[in-house]
């Protein structure tokens, strides 16, 4: 609990903007007998604000700095760019997934949806447990799931990756079902969602829209999977306006965790990686201007208010995935179309001249790689595509694949291997020969 402490020093400390003004009536007025009865509504503020903490705290930064859209530049930061990774990497990242406001909180709130036939509310809380859980199974492979929260376990077992992936396409179809029910005993969250004010349609395109991302990360070891997330794409966020985001007052406890890291408590820690600048300029990219200050040397400060609503999964990343698949298929024409919708909203004119085949998968995993700056989605994307084809940032060393489990869930769960025992890549992601953008030999893995 220490270390999760050090490594989430917002978690316990933030709360949702205005979260008690409407914490009344229905449900939400608690028995009184009960008075430390937490409603679901309550549990949902914690449950929200706990993965909005996860999305955006070490595994954002390390993603960043080891697809070389940043440097790091001091300490830590610097470490890990050099891939200088150890047990403490994450300090507590791993157990976060699980403790108060994980896991163990999305449970008791689907408990407690269940148990008032509130399917929405359940069909919510299922949502997070997939993007929760596939987080966690993306960056460590495999992971407690199955046994998890079994507190008469002394060693859970280790689910392999793909079965956890296919567990959750299975819960996310659960909750499209829950959030399409009718029953007069929905409530939801209502205002208590930040993200979606409870709109349940809303919920059902971001559901879709992991199902479409947890598909495209077991792509490279089935082929099949680039049509499912196609599919799944399809009915996913396609506007702006459905993007899921983290949404900050700027009131102390309310901030926005990049502007607490970058201003408050690490200055100076992190910049532009060369590499990312000399990408956006070379194609006369204007986001170039919104990510980074005027002589690129630090975030544009409109990325670190302590109030702004932070793009967590968006209409960008469901477009591109579209796009992507499309073009997998053999459809070089819808996946233009997605990938000119994708570019009109960062403001961009359609992709110049008649692109097909590879050029095309090119431009759309590029167009991705810049538009998803700030989501661990680059890592998931460079790890399966080896685009864009970047040369390691330490000599005669590959580009990390995988964190390593935090040291005090190995040294509680004997099935957790000693770090130089663990695999260096998970089963979703077996090293590229070539960029599958430009067909050159990979140089980073």
């Amino acid at each position: 609990m220490r270390r999760f402490q050090r490594a989430f020093p917002l978690l316990a400390l933030v709360a949702a903007p205005g979260c008690t003004e409407f914490l009344s009536g229905g449900e939400l007025d608690t028995d009184p007998a009960r008075p430390t009865t937490a409603t679901s509504a309550q549990i949902f503020v914690g449950t929200q604000s706990a993965l909005w903490s996860i999305l955006m705290s070490d595994p954002a930064r390390i993603a960043a700095l080891w697809t070389q859209q940043l440097i790091g530049t001091n300490i830590q930061t610097q470490a890990i760019y050099n891939y200088d990774v150890t047990e403490q990497t994450t300090n507590g990242f791993h157990q976060a997934i699980y403790i108060t406001g994980g896991l163990v909180d999305v449970r008791k709130l689907q408990a407690r949806a269940a148990e008032a036939n509130d399917h929405h509310m359940l069909g919510i809380a299922k949502v997070e447990e997939a993007l929760l859980i596939g987080t966690a199974a993306d960056l460590f492979g495999d992971i407690t799931y199955t046994e998890t929260l079994q507190f008469d376990r002394q060693n859970p077992k280790l689910d392999p990756q793909l079965e956890v992936y296919d567990a959750l396409q299975t819960l996310l179809d659960g909750a499209i079902a829950d959030l399409r029910s009718t029953a007069a005993t929905n409530q939801g969250p209502g205002d208590a969602d930040l993200s979606y004010g409870g709109d349940v349609a809303q919920w059902i395109t971001l559901a879709y829209t992991l199902k479409a991302r947890f598909h495209l990360h077991t792509a490279e070891v089935r082929p099949t999977a680039y049509a499912q997330a196609l599919a799944a794409a399809r009915q996913g966020i396609t506007s702006a306006a459905d993007d899921y985001v983290a949404r900050f007052s700027g009131a102390l406890n309310e901030q926005n965790f990049w502007y607490q890291f970058d201003v408050v408590q690490r200055a100076g820690y992190l910049a532009p990686d060369p590499q990312f600048v000399a990408l956006l300029a070379s194609r006369d990219d204007p986001r170039l201007g919104r990510y980074f200050n005027g002589d690129q040397s630090g975030f544009h400060p409109s990325l670190i208010q302590p109030d702004r609503t932070q793009p967590l999964v968006t209409a960008a990343e469901n477009l591109l995935i579209w796009a992507e698949a499309a073009q997998r298929g053999g459809d070089d024409a819808d996946a233009r179309a997605q990938l000119d919708r994708a570019r009109a909203l960062a403001g961009l004119a359609p992709v110049a001249g008649n692109l097909t085949g590879r050029a095309l998968l090119d431009e759309i995993l590029l167009e991705k790689y810049i538009a998803l700056f700030q989501s661990i989605e680059v890592f998931n994307d460079y790890k399966r595509t080896c685009t864009p084809n970047l040369a390691p940032a330490v000599a005669s060393s590959k580009i990390p694949a995988r964190l390593l489990y935090d040291d005090e869930e190995r040294t509680t769960n004997t099935n957790i291997k000693n770090p130089t025992e663990q695999p260096t890549r998970n089963a979703n992601d077996p090293a590229n020969r070539t960029s599958d953008g430009t067909g050159a030999a990979c140089r980073g893995q």
